[in-house]
């Protein structure tokens, strides 16, 4: 199992008397974790190298795309807990209570707070108007395998329909510790495709799962009101 998280530079050992071509190679162990290979100059020697390596190459090879990176060393791509794939983590169906989850606002005192953000229910959370950074999340309190989230907009009486069209996903691994995004591929902050109507949920997997104790769900785009409901898929460490 590969997931690309850093960049690394090529080094070469070359030794103009000795007539033996130039040895390319990573100062890293496993070139699968790469999300770019950069040229690093002939002054980066093998002695340099992270523990485990060098990794010798047989060509010169340079990329800033991590799939092309996956290929060219034959890695094997991360799987994702079949188990986890179909599991409600609880938000629809109560599991997870009331006061596990927050928001940063919601649009009035009276209307639409965190807690009505459940999937399928009749409800929803809108932050304020004046939040220019919205987010809602959920402490699951143990360390829980994530692998998506589900989002589904809402349709007021008499009213247009409100969905959250593109949203990033935050996390924290220990409630102590920073927020850290979910990456693409490329290690790139992904920013998720969601709604379109009012009513379809849309189903997000992660390129890689992350095991943590708070999801954080960050609105980007939305239409007309920032409407939410929402779900998380995953599975419960024992």
């Amino acid at each position: 199992m590969v997931s690309c998280h850093q960049v690394c530079f090529f080094g070469s050992e070359y030794n103009p008397q000795s007539g033996i071509p130039v040895n390319w190679f990573l100062p890293y162990k496993d070139p699968c974790n790469c999300t770019a290979i950069r040229l690093g100059g002939m002054s980066i020697s093998a002695s340099s190298s992270h523990q485990g390596a060098p990794y010798y190459l047989n060509d010169f090879f340079l990329s800033e795309d991590c799939d092309e990176i996956h290929a060219h060393f034959n890695c094997t791509p991360a799987e994702k807990d079949p188990e986890c794939a179909s599991h409600a983590l609880g938000m629809e169906d109560g599991t997870i209570p009331d006061d596990r989850i927050k928001a940063s606002s919601e649009i009035y005192t009276d209307c639409c707070p965190a807690v009505y953000a459940r999937l399928n229910s009749n409800k929803r959370w809108i932050p304020s108007n004046t939040d220019a950074n919205p987010w809602i999340e959920v402490d699951l309190i143990g360390s829980t395998v994530v692998i998506g989230v589900i989002t589904q907009g809402w349709m007021p009486p008499s009213s247009d329909p409100q969905y959250v069209a593109q949203y990033k996903v935050s996390y924290q691994k220990q409630p102590s510790s920073d927020y850290d995004h979910v990456a693409d591929r490329n290690g790139n902050i992904k920013v998720f495709i969601g709604n379109t109507d009012d009513h379809t949920p849309v189903t997000n997997l992660f390129d890689e799962s992350v095991v943590v104790t708070v999801v954080r769900i960050e609105p980007t785009e939305w239409q007309n009101l920032c409407s939410l409901r929402l779900e998380l898929l995953g599975c419960r460490h024992d």
